[in-house]
């Protein structure tokens, strides 16, 4: 698989990212097959791998580091290993909580779940509007100098809030040819800053894989069965959209998450896709879409073909603490 190099001395990455999300126990059915995609992810070639204290509360993380087997041990060197702290556990929700010490403690547990000595790349999931951007990278720049961590950045930060925290080894946006807003404001400040982008739910939560129809029964410990994402005239109108976009693949042969990704690899910049898989063949597909290739007139016809459909984003984001009544 071809590499990148992420920013300016950084490691070299595949053009694709592992998200494991679906290694929390939140997406419905047992884990274990996911588990085996990780392997699968590295035996193909993928060398980046996304998670997040918050998936689970570590349950993701755990379960990557199960995924990943002794390759943490014997590869240690060749894994880009993310993980993101700042969220924290309330009852049933999860609230931004940038507090040095809450940030410490997550990702204690989190190099202890993943079984590493050291993240390549830790990050701050969602800005805590409370605590200024600045003094929350001071604390993460400490984690550096400890070696708890190799690179720092930022996750779902608007333009505005990157400036504040300073420079950044990465930044994660939500990211799809059902998710285009971060193109008006955010990517250009990433490619004028020279941040890297990474873009999670490439994949826009299963739907650009063409899998998912009008009254779709989720599992009841899936998030996306209590979602109105994935209800009525919206998923409808998704879903139509998305069937433009199977007809499109179909006629090149390929399949329309393939279609999807490629695109999301075609734009500006470099941005890396962050795809999941429940299965080791959902990585097999995810992969081939690094052999696909888009002109510039065939980029566009494909945005056109989702204009007016509903965007996939977070149903709500974590509130901050004081919303929260912390």
């Amino acid at each position: 698989m071809n590499r990148l190099l992420l920013g300016s001395g950084g490691p070299q990455v595949s053009r694709l990212c592992l998200g494991t999300w679906p290694l929390s126990g939140q997406w419905g059915g047992a884990i274990e097959p996911a588990v085996r995609a990780v392997r699968r992810a590295f035996d193909l070639g993928v060398n980046l791998f996304d998670t997040a204290r918050a998936y689970g509360d570590g349950t993701a993380e755990a379960a990557l580091a199960r995924g990943l087997g002794d390759l943490i041990r014997t590869h240690r060197s060749e894994l880009v290993i993310v993980t993101k702290g700042g969220l924290r556990i309330q009852g049933n929700s999860v609230v931004r909580d940038c507090d040095p010490d809450v940030l410490r403690s997550g990702l204690v547990a989190s190099l202890r779940a993943l079984g590493t000595d050291y993240v390549d790349l830790f990050l701050v999931h969602w800005p805590d509007p409370t605590i200024p951007p600045a003094e929350t990278a001071g604390v993460l720049a400490g984690f550096v100098e400890e070696g708890l961590v190799r690179r720092t950045g930022v996750s779902n930060f608007t333009a505005a809030q990157m400036d504040e925290f300073g420079p950044a080894a990465v930044a994660q946006v939500p990211y799809s040819l059902l998710a285009r807003g971060v193109e008006r404001e955010i990517l250009p400040h990433c490619r004028a800053a020279g941040v890297p982008v990474m873009g999670w739910a490439s994949l826009a939560h299963g739907l650009l894989t063409g899998a998912l129809r009008p009254g779709h029964a989720f599992a009841l410990d899936d998030w996306r069965a209590y979602s109105p994402i994935f209800r009525g005239e919206r998923l409808a109108a998704v879903v139509t959209a998305v069937d433009r976009l199977s007809a499109i693949a179909a006629d090149r042969g390929i399949s329309v998450a393939q279609l999807a990704l490629a695109w999301v690899l075609h734009q500006p910049g470099g941005v890396i896709p962050i795809f999941g898989a429940q299965l080791p063949e959902h990585v097999e597909d995810s992969v081939r879409a690094l052999d696909v290739r888009l002109d510039e007139a065939e980029l566009a016809a494909l945005g056109r073909l989702v204009e007016g459909a509903p965007p996939v984003l977070p149903d709500a984001e974590p509130p901050h603490r004081a919303t929260a009544g912390v």
